[in-house]
């Protein structure tokens, strides 16, 4: 009779374990709902600083201080120095919480991309962008942004540089 009072303890305990494993997880899932693009185009933007970025070409990326939408456009002219991007909401349960995003580039005629992780804030409006740097960067064609969280897409925006 012992025995058996020990076993089910042993079950009672196990199942409450693995509850207490898989809650984190499935509200980890759980803590970004979607995010929405409420704008794009070309942009003006001021540099705040440099940081690590090793999945891109250059290995950093400029961090900006401020940004102004100079047009909404899908169309970007292919010249050095053009900025242009999205500016975006990540929804959620926890408002004002912080959630880490991977933000892709994908480069079609080049077929190559950049990524690098961010941490943004739930509710609040978030910007990423990318800036024609050089003139290797400076490639006619389809550029897409891409936002994942915990390895799934939630927003995409492409674009078409085109030559000036």
């Amino acid at each position: 009779m012992k025995a058996i009072s020990k076993i089910k303890l042993v079950i009672v305990g196990m199942i409450i374990f693995g509850l207490a494993v898989l809650c984190p997880i499935v509200s980890a899932a759980s803590e970004v709902d979607s995010i929405e693009i409420i704008d794009y185009g070309l942009y003006k933007t001021t540099f705040a600083q440099w940081e690590q970025a090793p999945n891109t070409q250059r290995g950093e990326i400029q961090l900006i201080g401020s940004r102004e939408l100079i047009r909404r456009t899908k169309r970007i002219p292919g010249k050095t120095g053009t900025e242009f991007g999205i500016r975006y909401v990540v929804k959620g349960q926890e408002e004002g919480g912080q959630v880490d995003l991977l933000v892709r580039i994908l480069h079609s005629e080049k077929e190559s991309r950049d990524e690098w992780e961010i941490s943004r804030q739930i509710g609040t409006p978030s910007f990423d962008g990318w800036k024609l740097g050089s003139d290797s960067e400076v490639v006619p064609g389809k550029l897409t942004i891409q936002l994942f969280h915990q390895g799934v897409k939630l927003a995409e925006k492409s674009f078409i540089v085109y030559e000036q």
